[in-house]
């Protein structure tokens, strides 16, 4: 190997991971500071809107039912109270929260492998995690389930290390915390069950008295913010909703997926997931062969097989395959990048001549993979305003719109009036900081085809009769229904009678989409089709209250 040759390398293991490291987050927190004032989605808006109101007083599952368990929400509380209830001190909050899992990514490499494979494998999952290919930018639960994931697997192999008790329990409070996130989240508690497990029986001596002690604080920490958020609920007289919504709805939800239709689902979502940032899946394939065959890495392979199979069954849970569901299998996708980083500069250093092409071959196609990444979202990145980038991530959503409406529904009602949305965008509330009238902040959950949409289009007419709302907004657009063939059509005949009896309209707003069926998708100069219409309705008996700015 010549000087310069060596030089370079030399360098490159000795500060490259660094560089790495100091490169994305600088890139990342750029990226997500310029665009911190991006409307909120639907599931930013509810974990708002219930993170909003816990910081009221009001608990999870009293006025916002939904099917997710409460830890995001939390998660929100603690983010809307250090940087304000906007949307741009949430996406403040996310960055931090982002970056935290990006150094986390970092220090785990470099336990497992070494500081190369932590600096490559940081930089690929920085990159990856901020994609809109995996809707990134957004503040989605499976960023804080990664969080609370990482941190457990750092906590836990501490623990092994030192045979610590308490950094057992903490690493099983972590990963308990990962599942409150997110039910997915639970594999991951189950990956650090398992690898306890191995490491005390299968890979050393068999040690029954170490072993059960170890495990019976990992699984301690992992009930115990479970069994405090059951209690919790429990005593603000929530638990039965919250039963019904995170188990038992939960379940008839996770079960409707048949076998028939999981190849189409899965096939979209891997077009639609992988395709900008395909050369690191593809370095993952070889990553994961590498640890298979490469003797120097052997001693990682049950850590990082067991991480990926927990990753993997956190992403298949349900089958739905949603494009941010990709966020939990993104850590051991970077960290087999990692691998192949790794690997390549440990041969270029040996100068094992028959290996050393794939070496290269491998170090220039994780550069290029780096390359494309930032080419590919450079518009949106580095120049979109913050609505353009919402509109062309989500298409044909209405997050921008509903925004506007919030504000100005906000400016124009009293700060005591009840509001509900039919429909389903619970950021609405947020934005307006009115309370709603109906738990049933989303109405997806009336379309389907499951034993209880009848009884739940029931008690959302209930809800609504009951209340009587000052303020009402109801959403005509596909997207905020999912309506299907065989859905219960109760409420839509019910709200025809209803509104017209009880309401007046203030404004409509159409809802203009381009391109928005059949050939018009790959027709440029199609027109816009008018999709739907939102309406902003005031109850009849309602006196008008003074407009005023936002409040």
């Amino acid at each position: 190997m010549d000087k310069s040759k060596s030089q370079i390398v030399e360098f490159l293991s000795r500060h490259g991971a660094k560089l790495a490291l100091g490169f994305v987050i600088v890139l990342v927190l750029f990226v997500r500071v310029r665009l911190r004032e991006t409307p909120l989605e639907r599931d930013e808006g509810e974990y708002a809107y219930a993170g909003q109101l816990m910081l009221e007083g009001i608990p999870p599952y009293k006025l916002a039912y939904n099917m997710k368990l409460p830890g995001t929400y939390a998660a929100y509380a603690l983010i809307m109270a250090v940087f304000g209830q906007t949307d741009s001190g949430i996406h403040i909050g996310l960055a931090l929260v982002n970056l935290a899992t990006i150094v986390m990514i970092y220090f785990m490499g470099r336990r497992v492998l070494d500081a190369t494979a932590g600096g490559a494998a940081a930089l690929a999952y920085g990159l990856l995690s901020t994609s809109s290919a995996f809707l990134g930018l957004a503040g989605h639960a499976t960023h804080f389930v990664v969080f609370c994931a990482m941190a457990g697997v750092l906590l836990l192999l501490k623990a092994r290390e030192t045979e610590k008790p308490a950094l057992f329990f903490a690493s099983g409070v972590m990963f308990g915390g990962a599942f409150l996130m997110k039910q997915h989240g639970v594999f991951f508690g189950v990956f650090g069950l398992g690898y306890v497990l191995w490491q005390n029986l299968v890979k050393a001596e068999k040690n029954w008295q170490r072993c059960w002690r170890e495990f019976g604080f990992l699984l301690g920490g992992l009930m115990l913010p479970f069994v405090i958020t059951c209690a919790v609920l429990a005593a603000f007289g929530v638990f039965k909703p919250f039963w019904f919504w995170t188990f038992t709805y939960a379940k008839e939800y996770a079960g409707a997926i048949s076998f028939d239709q999981l190849p189409a689902i899965l096939r979209a979502a891997l077009e639609s997931s992988v395709g900008l940032n395909a050369i690191f899946w593809v370095l993952a394939a070889v990553g994961a062969v590498m640890m298979w065959w490469e003797k120097r890495l052997r001693a990682a392979l049950p850590f990082v097989t067991g991480f990926a199979l927990a990753g993997i069954l956190a992403l298949c849970a349900g089958m739905y395959f949603r494009h941010h569901y990709f966020i939990l299998l993104l850590p051991v996708v970077a960290l087999l990048n990692g691998v192949v980083v790794s690997r390549a500069l440990f041969l270029i250093r040996n100068e094992k001549s028959v290996e050393l092409f794939l070496a290269l071959g491998g170090l220039v196609l994780y550069g290029l993979a780096v390359l494309v990444a930032i080419a590919m979202h450079g518009e949106e990145w580095f120049s979109a305003t913050p609505v353009k980038v919402s509109e062309s991530t989500y298409h044909y959503n209405l997050f921008s719109e509903t925004r506007r409406l919030a504000m100005d529904l906000r400016a124009e009602s009293p700060g005591n009036a009840r509001v509900v949305v039919v429909g389903s965008e619970p950021q609405i509330y947020f934005y307006s900081h009115r309370h709603s009238a109906s738990g049933y902040i989303y109405t997806y959950a009336l379309m389907e085809a499951h034993p209880y949409a009848v009884k739940m289009q029931d008690e959302m007419i209930h809800e609504i009769e009951t209340a009587r709302p000052e303020y009402a907004v109801y959403v005509s657009d596909p997207t905020s229904w999912a309506q299907r063939e065989d859905s219960e059509k109760k409420i839509f005949q019910w709200w025809e009678a209803y509104w017209g009896e009880h309401y007046e309209l203030l404004r409509s707003i159409p809802v203009m989409r381009e391109r928005v069926s059949g050939q018009n998708l790959r027709d440029p100069s199609a027109p816009n089709q008018n999709t739907g219409i939102i309406m902003v309705l005031k109850r009849k008996d309602v006196v008008a209250a003074p407009k005023k700015s936002a409040q």
